[in-house]
């Protein structure tokens, strides 16, 4: 893969904070909401918080999978980063300080207050989600000379190449 594609995925990561997750319904159709995700250091794990009554919190209790969907869509060029989620579940209470540490840098770089542990505690609804990131992929394109796209493909990329500099 070129590294532009490399560094479109690295821009959305970077400027992009509400992704849409889907997952799949009780009857097998499709659900998707847009939810403000937060991903660990090495990119390996995503967290966001949830009612556990939402559909897509039941899906996922159901499934323990989802796909997460990055995309710019003012801004043309930027492409699209697919993740595939699996192991996907409301964090245990043992999971909660590493999850709110994640979070909580999140906050610190947009100079917010950090968030206590209550926060995600009963009698708090509101609750913190983990997923493992299985599969990484981004969006590509070819184009003809006069760059209409004629093919589109997801090419897979690894974590290690978003994190590089």
């Amino acid at each position: 893969m070129d590294n532009n594609e490399t560094d479109k995925a690295k821009d959305l990561l970077k400027n992009i904070r509400h992704f849409a997750l889907a997952t799949v319904n009780d009857d097998g159709t499709p659900h998707n909401t847009p939810l403000f995700c937060i991903f660990n250091e090495s990119l390996n794990k995503v967290y966001w918080g949830s009612h556990p009554d939402s559909l897509h919190s039941k899906n996922i209790e159901r499934t323990h999978e989802g796909f997460l969907v990055i995309f710019d869509s003012i801004t043309s060029g930027l492409g699209g980063l697919y993740l595939t989620l699996k192991n996907a579940h409301c964090v245990t209470e043992s999971e909660l300080p590493e999850a709110l540490s994640v979070h909580n840098a999140k906050r610190a770089q947009k100079n917010k207050e950090p968030l206590d542990v209550s926060y995600y505690q009963e009698p708090n609804v509101q609750k913190m989600w983990v997923a493992d990131v299985a599969k990484i992929e981004v969006y590509g394109a070819a184009r003809d000379d006069k760059g209409h796209i004629y093919k589109e493909a997801r090419i897979e990329i690894t974590a290690q190449e978003l994190l590089n500099d």
